[in-house]
């Protein structure tokens, strides 16, 4: 737990740029979450790209700057847009969609003086307000993933970073060329981090709360993208064939084996179907699948119980099955941008 910071002590300007696009339904709890902190010297800017919706009358009811981007458009940008207004010694990226803890930005400010970091990234609750079983397997399959990853990381988290402001500007923030539905535009700063010998942890006492509701659609639709977007950068980075055996960002190893065994799978279970192989293969493939994801299906049963640890089991394989293509069209994608 972070400790209270007093008068006498560091005290910087924090400055807190959240992006938002058609966000409205929940930018107000993320605002409000914001002004709870108990970290005071702060400043919250709220980068509007071109929202339809009343996101920036929501805005307007906090006591808080809000600026209209201006040219291009997505996250970055408005992340980009947001910091050039801001005024802070330390930048802090939050998406609208997320709720911050009252310690949280204290949580920030210490630990990039304490460790002499140059970002700090957060982490997902354990906690979230949707019950659907897909919503609570992507909260956790994302906190799990994180609670594996070690302290010194080579990536950013777009939902909450802290960045020490002459890092960011020194790199030109944050590639306008990526977009958020390809799951890497906010990743991609942390490699150039870690290219220029700057240096990102991840402090797992820093929590923040993921807002979002999935429906099966919408789960599939988000995980295609983003498997895209993390082959496609893999594949641009030559770390594709690294990522069997060390992971690719937050996507551990033995998710990645797990992704291409789904495939497999699949074959095995046709051939099952189709008379061609005995049963007893079907047994050994599902057999050997639970194997190869035990670690994470005992820390589902840990945390909501055995029951919803069964019934998330289609959706771990929904999501391998559906990474396995994605990350197919991203790694045909960067095979094609390093041509050009």
């Amino acid at each position: 737990m972070v400790s209270m910071i007093t008068s006498t002590q560091y005290n910087p300007l924090v400055s807190i740029v959240v992006p938002v696009k058609n966000g409205s339904s929940t930018l107000d709890p993320c605002l409000r979450s914001i002004k709870r902190s108990y970290y005071k010297n702060i400043e919250v800017i709220v980068a509007d790209d071109h929202s339809t919706d009343n996101s920036t009358d929501v805005a307007g009811r906090f006591n808080c700057t809000v600026i209209s981007v201006e040219d291009g458009h997505g996250a970055n940008n408005a992340r980009n847009f947001g910091a050039k207004h801001a005024k802070g010694d330390i930048l802090v990226f939050i998406d609208s969609d997320i709720m911050v803890r009252r310690e949280t930005i204290l949580g920030i400010v210490e630990t990039l003086e304490e460790e002499g970091l140059d970002a700090v990234v957060g982490i997902y609750t354990a906690r979230h307000r949707h019950e659907t079983f897909v919503s609570q397997y992507k909260n956790l399959w994302v906190r799990y993933s994180y609670l594996k990853s070690p302290p010194a990381i080579d990536w950013l988290f777009g939902a909450i970073s802290g960045i020490k402001r002459p890092a960011f500007e020194k790199l030109g923030g944050f590639n306008v060329d990526l977009l958020a539905h390809r799951g890497h535009d906010d990743i991609e700063l942390g490699k150039r981090f870690a290219r220029a010998n700057l240096s990102i942890s991840m402090n797992m006492d820093i929590e923040v709360e993921h807002l979002k509701n999935y429906t099966l659609r919408s789960f599939i639709k988000n995980e295609f993208h983003r498997s895209v977007g993390f082959a496609e950068l893999a594949t641009r980075l030559g770390e594709t064939t690294k990522s069997l055996k060390r992971g690719f960002v937050n996507v551990y190893p033995s998710f990645v084996l797990s992704t291409v065994f789904s495939i497999i799978f699949i074959g095995i279970i046709v051939a099952v179907v189709s008379g061609l192989i005995s049963y007893w293969y079907l047994i050994a493939g599902v057999f050997l699948y639970l194997l190869m994801n035990i670690r994470f299906l005992n820390y589902l049963e840990q945390v909501r119980g055995l029951f919803a640890m069964i019934v998330m089991i289609p959706f771990l394989f929904i999501d391998h099955v559906v990474c396995f293509v994605g990350s197919l069209v991203g790694i045909l994608r960067g095979l094609r941008k390093k041509v050009e």
